[in-house]
Formats: structure tokens, sequence, C-alpha cells
């Protein structure tokens, strides 16, 4: 006979999705605590946090060879990450300091690699 007096919401027959991005963003220094235990737990000896306000980590470089694993060779380098106001969203301050046998052509290729990986996918601002 008559029809209801509640009004229906189209959606035009979509299904709202929910995004991550778009749910309660975790605090900065949250995501910040989360990525320091991970990074001491896959580095473990060879990361050190020497600042927490603001994020200083150095990592210990070093090649892995698959017969002798992380033995003492002839080159190593620390790499210094520096978390700068805007983190995570914005790329943290690297610099590689060398220990033994690595010349400064190679800390910049490496360091040109590091900042090549940070701003992969990451649109030009």
């Amino acid at each position: 006979m008559g029809r209801s007096s509640k009004k229906k919401k189209k959606h035009g027959g979509r299904k709202t999705q929910s995004k991550d991005h778009n749910s309660v963003p975790a605090d900065d220094s949250e995501i910040l605590a989360q990525e320091l235990t991970a990074l001491s737990a896959i580095f473990q000896e060879d990361c050190e946090v020497v600042s927490e306000s603001p994020p200083l980590i150095n990592i210990k470089l070093r090649p892995y060879y698959r017969d002798t694993g992380y033995e003492e060779h002839d080159i190593s380098a620390v790499l210094s990450v520096r978390c700068l106001q805007g983190y995570p969203y914005k790329c943290p301050k690297l610099q590689i300091v060398p220990e033994k046998e690595l010349l400064k052509d190679d800390v910049d290729n490496l360091l040109s690699l590091l900042y090549d990986q940070a701003f992969v996918g990451k649109p030009n601002i």
C-alpha cells in the first residue's frame, strides 16, 4: 500500500572499500618505534640506536659470504640513518662512513642506490 517514510541511501551499486590509509593512522612515533624494533631484530648486534630524539641509527655494513658468513673481511662501513621531521613520509638523511677499504666512489654509489630505493614508487614533490 504505502511507502516507508524512511529514505534509503543510494550507493550506486558500489561497495565502499575501507583503505588502510583512511583508517585511524598510527602515531608517527609508534611507527618509528616499530621500525627500530624491526631493524634491531634484522641487524642484531650490527644495529645501534644512537639517539631516539631525533632518531639516529647506525648499522654496520659488511659483505656476507655464503661459505664464511659475516667473518671479518677487508671491507666494512657504517650506515648512519637520521630520521628527520616528517618521517616516515619523508626520506631520512643517510650517510655512509667507511671503516675498512671502502673507496669514496663506492660510498657515493651505495648512497645513490639507497636514495633510489627510498624514492621508488613515491611521487616527485
